[in-house]
């Protein structure tokens, strides 16, 4: 029995539908018509997603597997200094992105306000950006990674990060296919060369804190408070991404494309990109 749901597709099933499960209850205990107006709210449930869904993920590995947290993605050794680069990573890339767009005449700067909305902003983007990473780098990449390797791990949450964004406010199939290609493969990159999510809840939350709160634009459909910069942006939605904002832009699409690329060759390099094989050992 203890074979079967080690079988990383066994997990993964498992995973998914029971956190579901879970957060199926706690929507339905603590919604009221009231409370689902407030942003605290919404945080709230942000962050309780995201705790559920890493208890759950932990105590399945650690009974289907026996693996501790350091062997699924969170060694505590490398925390601070992969989330720091992490962070460091996504405000540079998402600022390459605005510079691109600012040279060529679509960003352009109206105000600059100090307001505490960017830390509100900063407390639902981290718990938003933990909870995906979790599932789609924790779970979906790494799963299919240890059954089928990485370039079928990288493939398969790549299309479904993109496919979950497809019913955003703006979302065309621009935007799916960008959130794929910039996203669900730098972000699986990123896992792929340090073997722990540290990377890529960083990267994930700058970019969007950049995004949102900081440049003042879109992120990926929605707006977020006050930001720090208002701006105003305007060309053609192949370039500035249209109402999606910026990432579903090709200046976004091919920055992110080129950051993985360059993950992708440096883990090839060191014998990070695991193979596909007919049979492995459970």
């Amino acid at each position: 029995m203890r074979r079967f749901f080690a079988f990383p597709l066994v997990r993964l099933v498992l995973i998914v539908i029971t956190w579901g499960a879970l957060l199926s209850v706690v929507l339905i205990a603590v919604h009221t018509p009231r409370a689902a107006d407030s942003i605290w709210w919404t945080i709230a449930i942000n962050w309780i997603t995201a705790v559920l869904l890493l208890a759950l993920l932990i105590l399945v590995e650690r009974l289907a597997t026996g693996r501790p947290p350091a062997a699924i993605g969170f060694d505590p050794r490398k925390a601070i200094r992969d989330l720091a680069l992490g962070v460091a990573l996504g405000a540079v890339l998402f600022s390459c992105v605005i510079f691109e767009l600012e040279l060529g005449g679509w960003y352009r700067v109206s105000a600059i306000h100090v307001t505490p909305d960017v830390a509100i902003a900063a407390l639902l983007l981290a718990a938003a950006a933990i909870t995906e990473e979790l599932l789609f780098r924790g779970v979906v990449f790494r799963l299919v990674e240890e059954w089928a390797g990485t370039w079928s791990g990288l493939l398969i949450s790549a299309v479904m990060f993109g496919a979950i964004h497809a019913a955003n406010p703006g979302a065309t199939w621009v935007s799916t296919l960008a959130i794929a290609l910039e996203a669900g493969v730098l972000l699986a990159a990123a896992f792929v060369v340090t073997k722990n999510l540290w990377l890529p809840i960083g990267l994930h939350f700058a970019w969007n804190f950049f995004e949102g709160p900081i440049f003042g634009t879109q992120v990926s459909g929605h707006t977020f408070l006050k930001s720090a910069i208002e701006a105003h942006v305007t060309g053609p939605a192949l370039l500035t991404g249209g109402s999606f904002g910026p990432e579903a832009g090709l200046p976004a699409i091919v920055t992110c494309v080129v950051a993985a690329l360059a993950l992708l060759m440096y883990a090839k390099r060191r014998g990070l990109i695991v193979p596909l094989r007919r049979t492995r050992p459970v």
